[in-house]
């Protein structure tokens, strides 16, 4: 006869699978740190600095409370073009799941807006909007909104019918349909999107202010890359990817994690 585990050994079998999977991800990026300093021995800080200079570089920065500002500005922009293109993106992705006609009309225009170069949204938007707020912003809808209405649409066209079906036979309503069914099969989708759009909404942000904004993290880096200061440009981008990975794992895993945590793991 099999009896459980003492509570004693399934946390600690528990704590030794974690570092299992945890240890090989660890040694790598060691590894890497190990290489990266060995050869920015080779090189002038200013040109390839090493991890130790690189974080002096960064301590360096968030010193000044202006730091703060400029990340505060990238930021306030990043989230005004997400949220505006996740809403519109996934507004038009379930009209054109649910809809024939507004989905052969969409079809072409989502695929034209998808393979039209971003670099050149970014020069319209100048040319169009000045050096204003308005530029980025406009920048990163037209670019990241085509991107949740394709993932979301394919949700859509994804739901199972069986479950349509009956919620018509028990005559629900568009609300309570939308609400119950297509809704809670559509949030893979959604945090798949959510988490598609603030990683090419940052970086477009980035390359938006370096062309048509006066301020922000994109224009530190125009000003250091003027300067040719390759460790002052590495100081603050890297610094800012930190910044949003912590948002993405902070955020939108865990709450992730929190809407589906009665899925089982099929993951070992």
């Amino acid at each position: 006869m099999h009896g459980k585990l003492p509570p004693g050994k399934a946390k600690r079998g528990l704590l030794s699978g974690s570092l299992g999977r945890m240890l090989p991800g660890a040694l790598t990026l060691a590894g890497c740190v190990v290489v990266w300093e060995v050869i920015s021995l080779f090189f002038f800080p200013v040109f390839f600095p090493g991890p130790a200079t690189l974080l002096e570089r960064m301590a360096a920065i968030y010193s000044s409370p202006a730091s703060y500002v400029v990340v505060g500005q990238t930021l306030a922009r990043i989230s005004e073009g997400f949220v505006i293109s996740m809403v519109i993106g996934t507004a038009l992705g379930l009209a054109m799941g649910l809809k024939r006609s507004i989905e052969v009309f969409f079809d072409s225009w989502i695929m034209v807006l998808l393979t039209f170069p971003a670099i050149c949204w970014a020069f319209l938007s100048v040319l169009w909007f000045g050096l204003s707020e308005t530029a980025p912003i406009f920048t990163v809808v037209l670019i990241v909104f085509p991107y949740v209405a394709m993932n979301i649409w394919a949700g859509t066209k994804a739901v199972e019918k069986d479950l349509i079906l009956m919620a018509t036979v028990y005559r629900a309503d568009r609300s309570l349909m939308l609400r119950k069914v297509l809704i809670p099969q559509l949030m893979p989708y959604v945090f798949s999107s959510l988490r598609i759009s603030l990683s090419l909404s940052w970086k477009i942000v980035l390359v938006a202010e370096a062309f048509g904004v006066g301020s922000g993290v994109g224009q530190q880096l125009t000003y250091w890359f003027q300067e040719t200061r390759v460790d002052m440009m590495l100081a603050w981008g890297v610094s800012f990817m930190i910044v949003m990975v912590l948002i993405d794992l902070l955020v939108f895993r865990t709450w992730a994690r929190r809407v589906f945590a009665w899925r089982p793991q099929l993951a070992a």
